[in-house]
């Protein structure tokens, strides 16, 4: 039986972050039977269709990572690949996330919120560990929505380029999508954090709105 691929897809728009990523990635262990690999995609028109890209590859794992994502905890591969093989109906995990999504789909707004990502914003890293489901016998938290830093999959779903074609709400639809085909979708609780995010300080709050708004209506609405 052949080696599993593991792929890593990546939106690419600047090429300083890129390479410590992609040097971050190459230095995480590789679980036995299984390659590693990234598929960098570049002048996506957004993040969905830029994903998409990636549909009619083969692999085992894909993991859809932010150019501004590093991966610091090296064995993190092993516990991803475990957690999957344990659990045959999780169809995708993330790092941060919610339980249950309010109504104005924001899911940072949710409660409980679930995960823990360290944040390197304005020169300053800070740990950002939300504490449910931290004391649950499970080996992860079933969510409604994961933020869109990292995003691991084992089944392959189309993205829903033709409702969001810009860079907001794509990730909580893909969950969305991903339970409307049966699949659950879980944030892992961990033992230290898988990576640093590093946040930039720019938010276009005009097209975050026009986005929010269509997500309400395709997945927070009741449609008679």
């Amino acid at each position: 039986m052949g080696l599993q691929r593991i792929l890593f897809v990546m939106c690419v728009s600047n090429e300083t972050l890129f390479q410590q990523a992609k040097r971050q990635i190459a230095h995480l262990t590789v679980p036995e039977g299984f390659t590693v690999e990234l598929y960098e995609i570049r002048n996506a028109a957004g993040m969905a269709s830029g994903y998409n890209n990636a549909l009619h590859i083969e692999a085992a794992y894909k993991i859809y990572i932010h150019q501004d994502t590093f991966l610091v905890h090296r064995g993190m591969l092993l516990e991803m690949v475990q957690l999957f093989q344990r659990h045959a109906d999780l169809g995708m995990i993330g790092l941060a996330g919610c339980a249950t999504l309010p109504t104005n789909g924001i899911w940072w707004e949710g409660s409980p919120l679930v995960g823990q990502v360290i944040e390197h914003r304005r020169e300053t890293y800070q740990l950002l560990r939300f504490d449910y489901g931290w004391h649950e016998s499970s080996d992860y938290v079933q969510v409604q929505a994961i933020d869109g830093l990292f995003m691991a999959t084992r089944v392959n779903i189309p993205w829903r380029e033709d409702l969001f074609d810009g860079f907001h709400f794509y990730d909580s639809s893909h969950s969305i999508e991903m339970q409307r085909n049966g699949y659950v979708v879980g944030v892992p609780v961990l033992q230290s954090p898988w990576c640093i995010h590093y946040n930039g300080d720019e938010f276009d709050r005009v097209s975050y709105e026009r986005y929010r708004t269509i997500f309400v209506h395709e997945y927070m609405t009741i449609h008679s």
